[in-house]
């Protein structure tokens, strides 16, 4: 890639985005059209597989001081437009700056047009999930107007200013179901995670001078975008160091309002995983509650927020937002967030029981109203602070998942079994030297690249099979070591020690 070339063209980019912002503003449209020219002559330059996306990066049309980064997405198979917004500390060159992912929430596909703004847009939450809702709910957030004080990118996927691939996505992989889905009637069934771990957070961290550490990355989210960020937070534990729910579920299995609602929404059914009742295997593998084990541990911050619908006010900037949005004039907004309130209040107890400890903020507000205020006053300081320590990598983890394939602290796992159901790796060094499973068929683990290239290890079992107790096993080039466990048909519990032969 000619990374020179891209960071005068970004450069060019961002003092056009400053330079709006700032009220300095640059009243030739031709400038504007000049940045970004200059940028996507050079983003195609791009090393592969990023050169054949036809990648381009210019400012962000309807907000001062962002950037829309495009690209054709292999996952998706269409184009994808995504909102990234540099703090005016970043450089091209120099010490990468860290980067906080954020999430949107639901978009009805049925309204997903702008068409119907005057009609929707008397009410904030339904003009929130109507056309082009993903770039609604991130110019809420007010990301601009925060980037002399936050010391971090913010990058928020799926912004194209007219209709989402995200609707009802909560940022997991759907599957295919026996009923197909009817857009619009339907959202369609998109790889929302496999397009954040195998094209967004590469490409960002490929086009821009940022950090690719755990300790230098966090996500965040609204609405049902928050819940994506607690999934992808507690299913990833090893990738972020900040997570930050705004008016997110924590539960969306054992708490009935929040399963009923998400129910009805088709949020999950939509992605091919039924309803709470018809397959509830599938919703614990994506509820917060059911996963906070694997986040336990892991050295990050964890922050929720909910908004108290103006009973009453609890500062004058909290009467401004009332006073904005009345929660009687926005019953829906109101409704949403007393759920929301109420979900996040009962995960308080069960979050302190696993060793997790949260932030819990509230401010005045309905639905949508106060997140600028959540992002201003508690996520930049918040994240701030995170990225500017180390974070701890733990010593040991445990993890459960009903994936049949998972990467976890450096290990790959693979399972062969008969049905679905949970599967923990518990108790697991860091380095590879010793982990217990708990499951049934034959699970496959890769360790961390902890050994000697070449090197000979004896693996020790204890397990109630009666299977070999010991075998030998060679690193690979890596250093890494491949381990075959059989666990029986049952629920079995293995123990599994590494040590040199």
């Amino acid at each position: 890639m000619k990374r020179r070339a891209l960071n005068r063209a970004l450069a060019l980019v961002a003092l056009t985005a400053t330079a709006t912002a700032t009220a300095v503003t640059i009243r030739h449209s031709n400038a504007v059209a000049d940045a970004a020219s200059a940028t996507r002559d050079a983003v195609p330059n791009l090393a592969a597989p990023y050169s054949g996306w036809n990648v381009s990066l210019a400012p962000k049309p309807d907000e001062p001081g962002a950037l829309s980064l495009a690209y054709d997405s292999p996952a998706l198979g269409r184009r994808t437009v995504n909102a990234v917004y540099l703090p005016t500390s970043y450089r091209a060159s120099g010490p990468a700056a860290p980067v906080l992912y954020f999430l949107h929430g639901t978009v009805v596909p049925a309204l997903d047009d702008r068409l119907y703004d005057p009609a929707t847009c008397v009410e904030s939450l339904l003009c929130m999930i109507s056309g082009g809702g993903g770039n609604k709910q991130t110019l809420l957030q007010g990301f601009a107007t925060q980037r002399d004080r936050a010391n971090f990118v913010v990058v928020a996927p799926d912004t194209h200013p007219e209709t989402n691939w995200c609707e009802t996505c909560p940022w997991i992989d759907g599957r295919p179901d026996v009923v197909p889905n009817l857009h619009p009637m339907t959202a369609e069934t998109v790889p929302a995670e496999t397009v954040l771990y195998t094209e967004i957070i590469p490409l960002v961290e490929h086009v821009f001078n940022v950090r690719r550490d755990r300790g230098g990355r966090g996500i965040s989210g609204f609405s049902l975008g928050a819940l994506g960020a607690l999934i992808q937070g507690f299913r990833h534990p090893d990738r972020f160091a900040y997570v930050a729910s705004i008016s997110g579920a924590y539960d969306i299995v054992d708490e009935p309002v929040m399963s009923n609602t998400l129910s009805a929404l088709g949020d999950f059914r939509d992605q091919g995983y039924g309803t709470p009742q018809t397959d509830q295997l599938m919703w614990r593998n994506f509820n917060p509650r059911d996963l906070v084990g694997n986040f336990a541990g892991s050295g990050a911050q964890l922050m929720l927020s909910a908004g108290d619908i103006c009973l009453p006010p609890t500062d004058a900037a909290g009467a401004a937002d009332c006073a904005k949005y009345p929660p009687l004039l926005h019953p829906a907004a109101t409704t949403v967030e007393i759920m929301v309130r109420r979900n996040t209040d009962l995960s308080v107890k069960q979050l302190t029981d696993a060793g997790v400890h949260a932030t819990q903020v509230r401010f005045s507000g309905v639905h949508g109203a106060n997140n600028h205020r959540v992002y201003a006053d508690v996520i930049v300081p918040q994240a701030n602070r995170v990225f500017a320590n180390s974070v701890r990598t733990p010593s040991t983890f445990s993890y459960r998942t009903v994936d049949s394939r998972f990467s976890i602290w450096g290990y790959d796992v693979s399972l062969d079994r008969e049905r679905p159901e949970f599967f923990a790796l518990e108790k697991a060094s860091i380095t590879g030297g010793s982990f217990t499973l708990e499951g049934s068929g034959t699970a496959t683990v890769t360790t961390p690249p902890s050994f000697k290239p070449g090197g000979a290890y004896q693996v020790i079992y204890q397990s109630s099979l009666g299977a070999p107790p010991r075998s030998l096993v060679t690193a690979d080039q890596s250093g890494r070591l491949t381990v075959p466990v059989a666990l029986g048909t049952s629920k079995e519990t293995s123990q599994v020690q590494i040590i040199p032969a």
